[in-house]
């Protein structure tokens, strides 16, 4: 009995081990399981992630507010084609985790911006931060 749950466990984690999508940053491409994906280009605050058509932009921002925790620190995620975004604090996203996370909500899929599940991407990440601060 034991054995069989040994080997249950085992085959279990190769198999999530297998899905897991290996992502890496390439002088300016972005390298899905050795696959160019996508290119890139940015700074310290700011990196723009193109379909390698050319056809679809999404720009990811690091934004400080200079209040708070954190120096108030949140990201802030675009879909410029779309002209749709989100902004949120609690997840700051990385270039690495923002590409990570549209691959696993299927919002890149083949390479491409699949633009019927970006809704629920921003439904499911979105805090509204810029919504909260009070500008003067």
């Amino acid at each position: 009995m034991k054995t069989i749950l040994l080997i249950a466990l085992t085959s279990m984690c190769f198999v999530s081990a297998m899905n897991a999508q290996n992502i890496k940053f390439k002088k300016g491409k972005v390298l899905v399981d050795t696959v160019e994906c996508l290119d890139y280009d940015g700074d310290a605050n700011n990196v723009e992630l193109i379909t390698t058509d050319g056809e679809q932009t999404i720009f990811l921002k690091f934004i400080r507010t200079g209040v708070g925790h954190n120096g108030g620190l949140y990201t802030k995620v675009i879909f410029v084609e779309q002209e749709k975004s989100f902004t949120s604090k609690s997840y700051i996203f990385s270039r690495k985790l923002l590409v990570k996370k549209l691959l696993a909500a299927e919002v890149l899929k083949n390479c491409a911006i699949d633009e019927s599940k970006i809704d629920k991407f921003i439904l499911k990440y979105d805090e509204g931060i810029e919504d909260s601060l009070i500008r003067h």
